[in-house]
This record gives C-alpha cells, structure tokens and sequence, in this order.
C-alpha cells in the first residue's frame, strides 16, 4: 500500500483544512494511506515510518532536499519551492529564460520614481507587500532580518494567473480589487475565469517544464497591454480555481500523482 504525507508549515494548517481533507480522501478511494505532518516534524516522521511521496505545501526547499536525497517523490520539487518561494530567485530565472517579466531590484536606488512597491523575498498571499509613497515609508514597513525587492508600480491594468498541472495550463483566473492595489483573493480581490491566450499558456508550461514542476500558479500583471510574468506560486490553492469555474484542481492534481507513483 502507498503511503505519503502532505506537509504544511503547523502556522498554515487551520486555513488549508478543506485541501488537505479533499486530498486525503481522493487518495483513500485510491487505497492509498495520506497523513498530515507539518514540517517541523517530517524528517523525523520518515526516519521511522514507510512514506513513498510527500505532498509539499509547506516553504521550506532543504527539507525537500533531504526527503529527495531519501528517495522520496516530492510533489513539487525542492527546485520548484526555492525559485518560487523567493521573490528574487524568481526573478533572476525568469531572465534567464528569457521570460517576459517585471523588473525586480534588491536595491530601491534602482527606481528614481514613486510610487513603487516593495515586497519581502520570501511573503505570500499579498502580504508584507507595500506601496510607497515617499523614501521615509520604506524604513516605517521594513522589519529587522527581511530582504526586500522593489518593483515599478503600475495601475492594475490585470492580476492573471494560470494554474498549471503536468506541465499544462488546466485553467486561468482574472484577480482585480477595487479598495486594494492588491488584488489577492485572500485579501478580498474579485475573480472570474479568464481564456488565455496560447501564448501565455506557453510561457506558463515553459517555466513549468525548465522546472520539472508538478502543480503550480503563474502570476502575469498586464502592464502597457503587455502581459509580464510577476511571480511563481508554489504552492498553489484550488480554492480559486473552483470557485470562478468549478475546476476542482485538488482532484486533478491527487489524480496526477496517484499516476504518477503508479503508471511505469
């Protein structure tokens, strides 16, 4: 019998109840034993315990590392976690790709017009993302021990993202949010389904393939009519996805890796 784990950080847990229960009873009906574990305790969960695949959606790519050293399947990479979950790490590799995107600076001198905005590396879900006014508000939101990256502002001219599983694109949502520059679902945004064109598809399968990523999220601004790559979601909900078009991503993305350990 397949064994695995689904791995969050104990602080994430409570607010990701309904995706953990939806995936560990897909695998059931597989006959496939799926447990939580946060992921201050995975590594010693494994040292003692039968566990074929990890299920990561915690932040944490050394712990992913160390599982993929144990030969364990990691849904997604240890690659994918790093890139994705810093801001500047994503940035870097999306030139390198050669990948439409928006400019990013470790430094504010970088930027001589403001508004502009700055983000901590390593925040999600909009937060610890500000928009500043003046010079004087960047030392009122930074924190001590935060690295932060600066960003030109933009009137919102469009929030994408396309979710991507198995290296395609199953569906695209259009974020907006009329009270907040940001327009997070989480935070209140509006959404609705959105048809992307093929080539946005394609440069979200591309980034998806370069990094062997099984399920995650491409976030597009659409800046001068042009849609640029903003940031790598990892890992990606499906709470967003279902509600704007009834797409139950949980389901498909449980079905891919029941596949996936199963199909030689």
């Amino acid at each position: 019998m397949l064994s695995g784990l689904i791995v969050y950080a104990e602080a994430d847990h409570g607010r990701n109840a309904w995706f953990i229960s939806s995936c560990i009873n897909h695998f059931a009906s597989n006959g496939v034993s799926l447990i939580y574990q946060n992921e201050d305790d995975v590594l010693d969960y494994v040292k003692k315990n039968k566990v074929d695949f990890v299920i990561c959606r915690a932040r944490n790519y050394k712990v992913l590392q160390e599982l993929e050293d144990q030969g364990i399947r990691c849904f997604n990479n240890a690659l994918t976690n790093k890139v994705a979950n810093n801001k500047y790490l994503t940035y870097q590799f999306l030139l390198k790709q050669n990948v439409r995107c928006l400019s990013s600076f470790l430094s504010i001198n970088e930027l001589d017009e403001y508004p502009l905005v700055m983000k901590s590396v390593d925040g999600h879900g909009g937060q610890e993302v500000y928009l500043i006014q003046n010079e004087n508000e960047v030392e009122t939101f930074k924190k001590p021990g935060k690295e932060y990256l600066y960003q030109p502002f933009y009137k919102n001219g469009g929030d994408l993202r396309l979710f991507v599983l198995d290296k395609r694109v199953i569906g695209a949502v259009l974020r907006h949010n009329d009270t907040d520059f940001r327009s997070n679902f989480s935070l209140g945004g509006q959404i609705e389904p959105f048809e992307a064109s093929d080539e946005l598809k394609a440069i979200a399968e591309q980034i998806a393939t370069i990094l062997d990523a099984d399920y995650i999220g491409v976030d597009f601004l659409k800046v001068d009519d042009k849609w640029l790559v903003n940031e790598i979601e990892d890992p990606v909900g499906a709470r967003m996805l279902f509600k704007a078009s009834g797409i139950d991503a949980s389901k498909l993305f449980c079905d891919y890796i029941y596949r996936a350990l199963t199909e030689k």
